[in-house]
């Protein structure tokens, strides 16, 4: 049976979950994967996930199954060059069953970061994704994309078309006039590419602190501030601390690993160019009413709202 959709992603119906069920029980490489179970974990709707424990090392693992060449390629690297930066992993493959299908098999850990820190949960994803940034300067020809300005711009125009809030016309009126400004003082990376709250995990459970753990690679070539702007825009709510200056945070943490940051008097004005951009590019994707477990439909109008309006106004 076609195990991915039309879109390259694992197909979660009944059928499908039953069939990927039987190739991990029948791949050879797996055969220390002791009574996986399938988890349909709501935010991972792009692969297939299966928990257990793997008999050779009697440890908690975790399964995924669909994930790209270049996912593959940094999930293994990762916790080579930094055991405290990805889970380990134990297994991996590009064919499970005998069809051509990438897995990861890793470390299960405990827990991800919890919103009830106080922040310290957003600092902790910076750092992360620092940390990141600064390993991935010592891999030679690494797999990534690069972000270029077109692909930025037709996040404002899908934005735009879905009816973001604010003066968007103002804001794709400058696009030129910020992206050229952008790339003059930002440095470019290869980022994390998909830096928010759910692709982290730790290796202890609250109250207690450790250091961010990621997961779920997306590496892309692009100005370091693109990293930090990207949560933001997915957590800015009145109610919790912390997000207000993701940028900031980052900036700091990029110091602290000897990585350059622009100059002070500019951070500001790249920090709002980005946030609008990425309010837009949300907006795009998820439109005007988003899960409302996730945030009510009035406090994403309004944020997204303020950083538009903030970058017109510059």
């Amino acid at each position: 049976m076609d195990i991915l959709d039309e879109f390259g992603r694992v197909q979660r119906t009944p059928e499908a979950v039953a069939y990927l069920d039987d190739l991990v029980k029948s791949e050879p490489s797996l055969a220390e994967f002791v009574a996986p179970i399938p988890e349909l974990i709501p935010w991972g709707n792009s692969a297939m996930y299966f928990t257990g424990r793997w008999a050779q090392l009697d440890v908690e693992v975790l399964l995924k199954v669909g994930v790209s060449e270049t996912q593959r390629f940094w999930s293994e690297i990762v916790p080579e060059r930094d055991p405290e930066l990805a889970p380990r992993v134990l297994a991996i493959g590009d064919r499970l069953g005998g069809i051509e299908l990438g897995w990861v098999l890793m470390e299960r850990l405990p827990s991800g970061l919890h919103d009830g820190w106080g922040g310290v949960e957003f600092n902790l994803l910076m750092d992360a994704g620092v940390r990141f940034q600064s390993l991935a300067r010592t891999i030679a020809s690494a797999p990534h994309t690069e972000l270029t300005a077109d692909t930025v711009r037709g996040w404002l125009v899908l934005g735009n078309e879905r009816n973001a809030p604010g003066p968007v016309d103002a804001v794709l009126e400058r696009f030129p006039e910020d992206w050229r400004f952008l790339n003059q003082v930002c440095q470019p990376e290869i980022c994390h590419g998909d830096l928010h709250m759910a692709n982290v995990l730790m290796r202890t459970l609250a109250p207690d602190v450790s250091p961010a753990l990621l997961i779920d690679f997306e590496p892309c070539r692009m100005p370091w501030v693109f990293d930090a702007a990207y949560p933001q825009v997915l957590n800015s709510d009145p109610a919790r601390a912390g997000w207000q200056d993701m940028v900031g945070q980052m900036a700091d943490h990029r110091r602290a690993h000897g990585l350059p940051v622009c100059a002070d008097e500019d951070l500001t004005r790249l920090a709002t160019i980005a946030l609008a951009w990425y309010a837009l590019r949300m907006w795009g994707m998820l439109g005007p009413t988003p899960d409302p477990s996730w945030r009510e439909p009035a406090i994403w109008h309004e944020q997204n709202r303020t950083y538009i309006e903030a970058s017109a106004g510059l």
